[in-house]
């Protein structure tokens, strides 16, 4: 068998190349594990009652049937919908810089969609209404500027956040049932859960870290745990 000598050229460039592809994957690709889990409730039975939208027919006229309050939408075996979850702090590999594609907050059938998200620090942020009536849009800022805008039917208008900041409120006046909540980050290792309660946050180093799951109603937990290369796992349960 033809062995390649260490000293020779060709073996010398093998090496300068592998060396590049190795750089052009970066730390973080090469140690990036998943965090997985699970949100549940356990507690009392929760009844989403109907919103009344008849005071704008404009709302009322988009939908079928009933709209339910979305501040607590619970599965049949404790799934629980939008639920924030975090890794608290900035884990390493830092600084990370705002994605180019814009996050979006919409306004659809007089419901603000989606109901909890992350953006990162001076990431754009799309506010659409898709609906064919007036919204107005309060964002209820701390560390950030707050705004208040009217968006007519159909309109868009792009802002930022400059601050990292937690649980920031938007609501419209207009129509006091619509809610939805923004957190500001300075990493992208974060995610909502959906309607089956599982989240999974991607890319994150290994490490000990405190992860934090944040809801409207139920409030937050928090847990300590350490991910492994090949990633880890947990859950959060929360109660009346």
């Amino acid at each position: 068998m033809h062995r390649l000598n260490a000293s020779s050229p060709r073996h010398t460039a093998r090496l300068v190349l592998a060396a590049i592809a190795l750089l052009s994957l970066g730390a973080g690709d090469l140690l990036a594990a998943s965090l997985r889990g699970k949100v549940t409730y356990e507690g009392p039975e929760v009844r989403r009652r109907a919103i009344r939208m008849n005071a704008d027919p404009n709302c009322e006229k988009l939908h079928d049937e009933h709209v339910l309050q979305d501040d607590k939408i619970i599965g049949e075996n404790g799934e629980l919908a939008n639920v924030f979850v975090y890794v608290e702090g900035v884990p390493p590999g830092g600084p990370y810089e705002a994605p180019e594609k814009a996050a979006e907050l919409r306004q659809e059938g007089c419901m603000y969609q989606p109901k909890v998200q992350g953006v990162l620090v001076q990431q754009d942020l799309d506010v659409i209404n898709d609906d064919p009536t007036l919204h107005n849009v309060r964002c209820l800022a701390r560390e950030n500027r707050p705004f208040n805008l009217g968006q007519p039917a159909e309109g868009k208008r792009t802002k930022f956040f400059t601050k990292p900041e937690k649980a920031i409120k938007f609501k419209c006046d207009v129509h006091p049932w619509m809610a939805s909540y923004i957190f500001v980050m300075e990493h992208p290792f974060f995610d909502t859960t959906g309607p089956d309660g599982s989240f999974e946050i991607s890319g994150l180093p290994p490490g000990e870290y405190t992860v934090v799951a944040w809801h409207e109603i139920f409030g937050e937990r928090r847990t300590e745990i350490e991910v492994a290369a090949d990633g880890a796992a947990t859950s959060f349960t929360f109660t009346e």
